[in-house]
């Protein structure tokens, strides 16, 4: 609900576009976005994004996203 992302169905707003920004990024950056998402923030956006994403999703979870994500970028 915040992201654009195609393979999700979704066109929100609030965060940034997922089909442009993951674009050739590594599993390890996508990671590191989603479990620290202060380490960089894309120009134009407040840091809202969910700071505990590492205690509520499981190691299998985080990989299962990031795969996810990677494959729709």
């Amino acid at each position: 609900t915040c992201h654009t992302f195609g393979p999700a169905d979704s066109d929100a707003t609030v965060g940034p576009n997922l089909d442009e920004v993951l674009q050739g990024q590594s599993p390890e950056s996508i990671l590191e976005s989603i479990v620290n998402p202060s380490a960089e923030i894309t120009p134009g956006f407040d840091d809202l994004m969910p700071k505990d994403y590492a205690e509520q999703l499981s190691t299998q979870q985080l990989a299962d996203l990031v795969a996810f994500l990677q494959q729709g970028s």
